[in-house]
């Protein structure tokens, strides 16, 4: 019976992390870009290259599960489409409401339709590769999906990302 007791003790006590499953949402009237560069590529109408920065300052966040509010993300991207389809990729930078940061790798693929003119979708993996704070340890991933427009600067979408911090 004290063998039973000591292995349950042993495994509860090797359990140094935590999990976390976050949800959120952005509208329009939160995200600006900020900066957009294009270069137009000479090889096929419509290929453009892009290097941008959009700033979020989130209005409505919840509390994750750390009891923390999300009040600001900046996304440094790049992106390769041709008519607005095709692949992007960045780095993401959230910050919560006691200073807490999380560092994190974008990838998509962007689908737009035939007239331009109109929003996009990007379909997005994420990668959580870091943080400050209380979040110092943390690795994860996710996925997300945005409704986009550099002509217009509309940006508006939800992400799911699931997390671990490392407890020291």
């Amino acid at each position: 019976m004290n063998l039973i007791f000591v292995i349950i003790i042993l495994l509860f006590s090797f359990n140094l992390n935590a999990s976390c499953k976050f949800k959120n949402s952005t509208s329009n009237d939160e995200v600006k870009y900020t900066i957009q560069k294009s270069i137009n590529v000479d090889d096929i109408e419509g290929h453009v290259i892009r290097i941008f920065k959009t700033e979020t300052n989130h209005k409505k966040s919840k509390k994750n599960c750390e009891g923390l509010r999300i009040v600001k993300t900046d996304f440094y991207g790049i992106s390769d489409y041709i008519n607005k389809n095709g692949r992007v990729t960045g780095y993401s930078i959230g910050i919560y409401d006691d200073g807490s940061k999380i560092f994190s790798r974008v990838d998509g693929v962007a689908q737009t339709p035939e007239d331009v003119s109109k929003n996009g979708l990007v379909n997005t993996s994420i990668t959580i590769t870091g943080g400050t704070g209380i979040y110092k340890g943390v690795i994860g991933y996710g996925k997300g999906q945005v409704e986009f427009n550099p002509e217009t600067g509309y940006s508006a979408g939800n992400t799911e990302t699931f997390y671990t911090i490392s407890v020291k």
